[in-house]
């Protein structure tokens, strides 16, 4: 049994191929880079502010601590709006 098929039957009790994955995440993907790369709408930002985690993360049988950051805004009215994200970046100035 593929690894991809046991975590899909563990996780909704069906096992789903390794080619569907595929396709799902290329559509995911265009999404994704679709919401990155759109103009702005949310008018003035009060501020804005940057926050990361780590995640533990398999690539390839090799094990390595991945850090996401996420840029948030908050506009003149109080509402948090996700500006954006990018993985591979540090919090620090060194990369």
């Amino acid at each position: 049994m593929h690894r991809v098929e046991g975590i899909t039957e563990a996780l909704w009790g069906s096992k789903v191929s390794p080619a569907i994955i595929s396709e799902l995440n290329k559509t995911a993907y265009v999404h994704i880079e679709d919401w990155r790369n759109r103009p702005l709408q949310g008018g003035r930002y009060s501020y804005v502010y940057m926050d990361g985690i780590y995640l533990h993360r398999n690539w390839g049988g090799e094990y390595e601590n991945e850090a996401i950051l996420v840029a948030i805004a908050v506009n003149d009215d109080g509402f948090h709006e996700v500006l954006g994200a990018a993985e591979r970046m540090k919090e620090d100035k060194t990369r």
